[in-house]
């Protein structure tokens, strides 16, 4: 049984990792040929492979199916939709918007847009009012494909997206009116849930922590600040507020205890065995209703359903089978799901306390034996967290030895009994209860800000790394009494240690981070680094420093940076200026606008005189820039010069600040590599600039599909027209490109395209931008 499930396991995972489609049909016929009677014994399990492969194909072709095409992203559609919740309130109380996720009515179609299926999408909303959930509308909406930075270290919200079940995101443009529909259960349930979160909003409204206590019930985390949630990355407590398997075990257990003591007292007569699975499954499947049905918490109860079917059916089912059923049907739901840190994560950690409880020493003290299983899985789950580019810090130990059963054994019981109090009008005792858990939450946020401050550890993802971490499971894993634990710590020290490696001696690393509609590049020539801009911040919290940047430098090993340069105020460039320097020791900030970036520091970009490192030569080029009017003209203009390889970074200068640059143009050669100014901007690449550059590498640092269509169509053609390979961002990913005396050595890109629902990148210079598919 456990060797059919993983054949289906296996075929199931295979399909939504690959860069195409395959067509479903012919995995089917072919496992139809396996079932005749000639074929070998020996491939009994290759008709369950192969059936299940087919079967995901064609779930990932539906999904494909359910994309906006690429050509319609900046066309107004009308569709009718379902709000579903919660609806977020997001911004400034000066600026504010909603974010809430819609389901449309199938069988709809917009221009050449026809999906099939009901498809989800994630939305902003601009308007007065937020819509309600379970609300039916017609809205006139714009909608994009799936797309997020691509570059080391960093969160894709494109695969995001399409493992949570979204065909895409955009923002609606207009609520044209409410629709006649009977509410149906999608809609019912919904509306219930809202009124819930209200209910449960209004009693716990005036306590400290009541957007901990509102995440934890309803896994509503609208709430929790920024510094909250930083504080549990560094501290590696995250998870608590991740609604998933933990929770739902939590739960099943406090399910399973209540009615063993309902039995105790004798209340179970002939259904006292039943008592217990009944009990636990019902509270697992009311709170994963509390908390929407999410994708983890839809996991988290397809494995408790397994546990509850096993004790009910009375049957000797291992756990090891109950496991792969459970990964199994995970899967079948949804086999995008391998596109989620949190399955990996979820499994791996069942696993590990499987292997983990066959291994039972005698201990005096429970709490040794609790803390050594805690150790031991946070040991095992190095090698896959380093692989989602989570960072690792000596505090996850001790903040989770007290977070967890602070949570399963108090927190979690009392918020539980709180609202039942509540909703029955026990207004006095509710109100102790949440007093007591708010005070207790206080108190661990206290103590994870102790902890905050331990050095975090970004795995350096060199094969040495990641054997040592491995080797680190297995060990851990092992059973006691057999020799090697010793070795831990040594492997430990092997990953810790590695450090990735850097330029050669005589070459530059210039890399142009995907940050979105921004900017952001990392210099590199032998221990330096320079970084100009860091890319924007949002009102709702992200930034592209903690998102993208410094992820990036903590895989290249660059804990300095020798210089900042912030080429002016603009917030693409610059938004993410603070969150980096509170991460990141930074020699000096140079920038275009002073009077801006006065808070960190900055000296004039415009009156720096230029610098050598080693054989690199850095100059900032004098354009006016000081006393420009517009921001953008305020831009440093940076030119890097290595043997014959210039390189030039300017900002956002336009035609007017290219003009005056051009009056004392330095550079008598074609440049090596130049970063389009502005985006791609019709306002910058004058035909004058690109005539005295004649750039043979160009890159556009612009997110696909922006609002304001970056690159310009003409000036695209106009590097074209000069033969220059061009490169964006949106398209590519992060670029690395390696420049030595001579020009352009290697050119490196992020993986963009490497799956099935990402556009494949093209030299856009030559080919227009096609469809996604």
């Amino acid at each position: 049984m456990l060797s059919w499930m993983t054949t289906a396991a296996v075929g199931l995972a295979v399909p939504p990792m690959l860069p195409g489609i395959v067509d479903w049909r012919w995995p089917a016929v072919a496992a139809v040929l396996c079932l005749v009677p000639w074929r070998s014994h020996r491939l009994r399990h290759l008709p369950v492979l192969l059936l299940a492969f087919a079967y995901s194909a064609d779930y990932c072709q539906h999904r494909l199916e359910q994309l906006p095409p690429a050509s319609q992203a900046f066309a107004d559609m009308e569709f009718d939709a379902l709000v579903l919740g919660p609806v977020e309130r997001r911004g400034t109380a000066a600026a504010s918007y909603y974010r809430f996720a819609v389901q449309l009515l199938p069988g709809q179609c917009a221009g050449d847009y026809c999906p099939p299926g009901a498809p989800r999408f994630r939305l902003n909303y601009y308007g007065e009012s937020a819509p309600q959930a379970g609300q039916w509308l017609r809205m006139r909406m714009r909608v994009k494909p799936p797309q997020g930075s691509v570059s080391a270290g960093a969160f894709d919200y494109g695969r995001w997206l399409m493992a949570n079940g979204y065909a895409g995101r955009g923002y609606v443009r207009e609520i044209l009116a409410p629709l006649p529909i009977a509410p149906g259960r999608r809609a019912s349930f919904q509306q219930w849930r809202s009124a819930l979160l209200e209910r449960g909003r209004v009693a716990l409204d005036g306590y400290a922590q009541q957007g901990l206590m509102r995440a934890l019930l309803f896994a509503d985390r609208r709430d929790i600040t920024s510094s909250q949630w930083q504080r549990f990355a560094a501290t590696g407590t995250s998870h608590l507020m991740a609604i998933s398997g933990m929770h739902i075990g939590i739960v099943l257990a406090w399910g399973f205890a209540l009615a063993r003591l309902w039995v105790g007292l004798g209340r179970g007569g002939r259904y006292s065995l039943l008592m217990g699975p009944l009990l636990a499954l019902l509270a697992a499947i009311v709170y994963g209703a509390m908390a929407g049905f999410s994708l983890p918490t839809q996991r988290a109860l397809i494995m408790a359903l397994v546990l509850c079917v096993a004790l009910l059916s009375h049957r000797r089912i291992g756990s090891w089978q109950g496991w792969q059923a459970a990964l199994l049907l995970v899967l079948l739901r949804d086999p995008m799901v391998v596109h989620s840190a949190g399955f990996y994560l979820s499994f791996a950690a069942v696993a590990a306390l499987l292997l983990i409880a066959m291994d039972k020493p005698r201990r005096r003290w429970r709490w040794l034996q609790a803390v050594d299983v805690q150790a031991r899985l946070l040991l095992v789950l190095l090698p896959v967290m380093a692989l989602w580019g989570f960072s690792q810090s000596p505090a996850a130990l001790p903040a989770n030895v007290l977070a967890i059963p602070l949570l399963a054994l108090l927190i979690m019981p009392l918020l539980f009994v709180g609202l039942l109090c509540s909703f029955v009008s026990l207004e006095a005792l509710s109100a102790a209860l949440f007093g007591w858990v708010d005070a207790i939450l206080t108190g661990l946020l206290h103590y994870l800000h102790w902890l905050e401050g331990l050095p975090q550890w970004q795995p350096v993802l060199t094969p040495e790394a990641l054997w040592a971490l491995l080797l680190v499971t297995l060990l851990v894993l092992l059973p006691r009494g057999l020799p090697g634990r010793p070795l831990v710590a040594l492997l430990l020290l092997v990953a810790v240690l590695q450090a990735p490696s850097g330029p050669p001696a005589d070459s530059m690393w210039l890399t142009v981070i995907d940050v979105g509609q921004g900017l952001s590049v990392l210099v590199q020539h032998r221990d330096r680094a320079l970084l100009y801009d860091v890319g924007p911040d949002f009102d709702g919290g992200y930034n592209s420093a903690d998102g993208v940047v410094l992820p990036l430098l903590r895989r290249r090993g660059v804990h300095f940076l020798d210089r900042l340069v912030l080429s002016h105020g603009d917030r693409d460039h610059a938004g993410s200026a603070a969150a980096l320097l509170a991460a990141l020791p930074v020699g000096e900030v140079l920038s275009g606008d002073v009077g801006r970036h006065q808070r960190y520091g900055a000296r004039d970009c415009h009156r720096a005189l230029p610098w050598r490192w080693g054989a690199l030569s850095l100059q900032f080029l004098a354009h006016g820039g000081a006393n420009a009017r517009r921001s953008n003209n305020r831009s440093c203009v940076l030119l890097l010069r290595l043997g014959d390889s210039a390189v030039l970074l300017p900002g956002d200068i336009e035609a007017d600040g290219e003009r005056r640059l051009l009056a004392n143009w330095p550079v008598p050669q074609s440049l090596t590599l130049l970063l389009a100014a502005h985006h791609g901007s019709r306002s910058s690449s004058s035909a004058a600039m690109l005539a005295a550059a004649m750039p043979g590498d160009v890159v556009f640092s612009a997110s696909r599909f922006n609002r304001y269509r970056h690159p310009s169509e003409v000036v695209v053609q106009r590097y074209g027209n000069l033969g220059a390979q061009c490169w964006q961002t949106g398209r590519h990913g992060s670029l690395r490109f390696e420049i030595d005396g001579r020009g352009i050595r290697r050119r490196w890109q992020a993986q963009r395209g490497q799956f099935f629902w990402q556009a494949r990148p093209q030299e856009m210079c030559a080919v227009a931008d096609s469809a996604l598919r």
